[in-house]
């Protein structure tokens, strides 16, 4: 488990690390946060066999206050890989840290697993984000959800 507190950027605040139990209300606060800021502008909704399909991976949040401010999925996959999926930070503290802050304990996350590799796709307007923290670019542009991602790798320590 996680215990951490992240500083963020112009908030004077600390956020707290929370792996919540699937199903649970801090789960489905982190399933409404992602519906709200990744699936609805696309017009898609979560289904419940899409749901169901995530109770064997982790989902990493950052509340501030009891309030869920960021959210990201990690995923085991084989070997010593992981797969980090469906980020999102509440638009009212973007350009905060919390991105930053929740991949490094989505990261973190990772390395607890002894995952030392993790992919993600990022849509292409958020890549030049994971540049700076780390990522690199793997192969061709490619459309997912209707948009334009980017698969992306980093190697951690």
């Amino acid at each position: 488990m996680i215990t951490g507190r992240f500083c963020t950027g112009n908030f004077q605040t600390m956020v707290e690390v929370v792996l919540p139990q699937f199903g649970d209300s801090s789960w489905s606060a982190g399933v409404e946060l992602r519906r709200k800021i990744l699936r609805q502008p696309l017009g898609l909704e979560f289904t419940p066999d899409e749901l169901q399909s995530e109770s064997d991976q982790t989902m990493v949040l950052l509340e501030d206050g009891g309030i869920v401010v960021a959210v990201a999925m990690v995923a085991p996959l084989d070997g010593s890989w992981a797969k980090i999926r469906q980020v999102a930070v509440d638009p009212s503290r973007q350009g905060s840290g919390l991105g930053r802050a929740v991949m490094a304990a989505s990261e973190e996350y990772c390395v607890k697993l002894e995952r030392r590799e993790v992919v993600l796709h990022a849509r292409e307007t958020v890549v030049p984000f994971y540049l700076r923290i780390g990522y690199e670019p793997e192969g061709d542009r490619f459309v997912e959800v209707g948009i334009p991602h980017r698969r992306m790798v980093k190697h951690l320590k």
